[in-house]
Parts: structure tokens; sequence; C-alpha cells
């Protein structure tokens, strides 16, 4: 065998041993920092230990860091809605989101377009125990005054006083 093969043989065997002398060193130090995290354990705060859970994460598998649980979100809580459109069919829509096939299908329809004209300012027929949109509100009279066009709205608007 030639003498640089057993030369680098010699020196990775020292520099494993150097290694296992490292590890046995660490493994001795162990339990004392264990002795003293448990002693101390009561006094820490919650987001002294959870930077400690952080910290022995990371060290128990360095190629990958410690997943920490995610928080919920803040917010609002999204849920089944109570139907707000129910067609003669039966069929139910809570009016979030895309028009229903079923619905866009009946709108199109003799009976939806009679229903329609019977029913002007209404989507669809409201389901039972939901608010008719039909009915009178501000945002209604709003509406009427859009409906004539810019120039009825533009003149409801209060104009600065001139001075003189």
């Amino acid at each position: 065998m030639p003498r640089t093969t057993l030369q680098s043989i010699d020196a990775e065997i020292k520099q494993l041993e150097a290694q296992k002398k490292l590890i046995e060193k660490r493994d001795g130090e162990v339990p004392k920092a264990i002795e003293v995290l448990q002693r101390y354990a009561k006094v820490l705060s919650a987001v002294q230990r959870r930077k400690i859970a952080r910290i022995i994460g990371e060290f128990v598998d360095a190629g990958t860091p410690a997943k920490t649980p995610r928080a919920k979100k803040q917010g609002r809580k999204l849920g089944p809605v109570a139907p707000k459109y129910q067609l003669p069919t039966g069929d139910t829509w809570s009016g979030r989101g895309r028009t229903p096939v079923v619905f866009a299908a009946w709108e199109k329809g003799a009976e939806g377009k009679a229903w329609r004209k019977a029913n002007e300012g209404e989507k669809f027929p409201a389901a039972s125990g939901a608010a008719k949109s039909g009915a009178k509100t501000q945002s209604g009279v709003k509406k009427a005054a859009a409906g004539k066009g810019r120039k009825a709205a533009a003149k409801k608007t209060r104009r600065p006083a001139k001075t003189a």
C-alpha cells in the first residue's frame, strides 16, 4: 500500500477519536444541564420555556428546524350560512360566491323572467325566514337615485358656499 493512503487513514482515525472525546464530554455535561433546567423550571416564564424548547428542538434534529405549533388565525370564522334565496323547485343559495348553475338557468327561463317582472329590484325569490331584499331602505333609495344617472346623483351633492 502506498504511504499517502496510510497517512490519510491515520489522520482520519485521529479526527474520529477527537470527535469521540467531544461527544463523551458533551454526554457527561447533558445530565448536569438537565438538572439545572429542572431546578429552575418553576421560576421560568412561559416565554423562556418556549425559547428553551425551541433551542432543544434545534439540537435534536440539526437537519431540519423544530416545528413550532402555529397559532390559530384571528378573524372571523367562516362556516355554513343560512340560505338567502330559494327557488320554487326547492334549491337554495346563501347569496355568496358564484351564482349556482340552477339559479342562472331558472333566471334565464320563462318562469324566472316572469318573476323578475313582478318583483323588480330583487335578485331571486327570498328563502323562508330570510329578510326581503326589496324592502324600502336607505340603500334602496340610493340605488334608485343611482339608476337615474350620474347627473341626478350629482345634483344632490352639496356645494361649498361662495365667499364674498
